[in-house]
């Protein structure tokens, strides 16, 4: 899996489970949590505030409501 730039400079391994347990925390719903885990395509540096606008966006198209949560939750 490719390695996420963390905002501290750290690299961290993507992890998919990690991801989804995040957005089941926001109140996503375990299909919709599915479905926004699986397009996300990470690529090797892409940083976690990159990823997590995509997820943000992808989610508003299932679950808006969601989508605030999540986006508003604590980084």
């Amino acid at each position: 899996m490719p390695k996420l730039k963390k905002r501290s400079g750290k690299e961290e391994e993507f992890d998919r489970a990690k991801l989804e347990k995040s957005l089941r925390n926001a109140g996503s719903k375990e299909e919709t949590t599915r479905k926004v885990a699986e397009t996300i395509k990470p690529r090797e540096g892409l940083t976690t505030a990159e990823m997590r606008n995509h997820v943000v966006n992808e989610l508003k198209r299932h679950d808006p409501d969601t989508a605030k949560r999540y986006e508003n939750f604590k980084k």
